[in-house]
């Protein structure tokens, strides 16, 4: 990533080197319990466990909540989306742009 895009995003990168996921298992984490009351209460998050199916690993596991889950899901669909009208047009790619969750319009 370039360094003016690093500053932009305004966020510490540790040195990492990208890792190749071909698969993504989704698990379901709920936690509940009954209140003084007796109610149940609940509250879960969505695990994301990256796998690299040619060395038979997970390279990550990833816990996030509903409402990044559901901001991911409008952020992918639009980087899908903008990826295959990228790929069937001849001309030279722009500049890579990044995405993230926190943007108030996948909210």
């Amino acid at each position: 990533m370039a360094d003016e895009q690093k500053q932009q995003f305004n966020v510490n990168f540790v040195d990492t080197k990208p890792i190749f996921a071909d698969e993504v298992a989704l698990a379901l984490k709920i936690k509940a319990m009954k209140n003084e009351k007796g109610a149940v209460e609940k509250e879960g998050q969505i695990t994301m466990i990256f796998m690299d199916m040619m060395k038979s690993q997970a390279i990550g596991e990833f816990v996030i909540n509903k409402s990044t889950a559901k901001a991911l899901l409008k952020a992918l669909s639009e980087t899908v989306t903008n990826l295959e009208k990228q790929l069937s047009d001849k001309s030279m790619p722009p500049p890579p742009t990044i995405k993230t969750t926190a943007d108030t319009s996948y909210r």
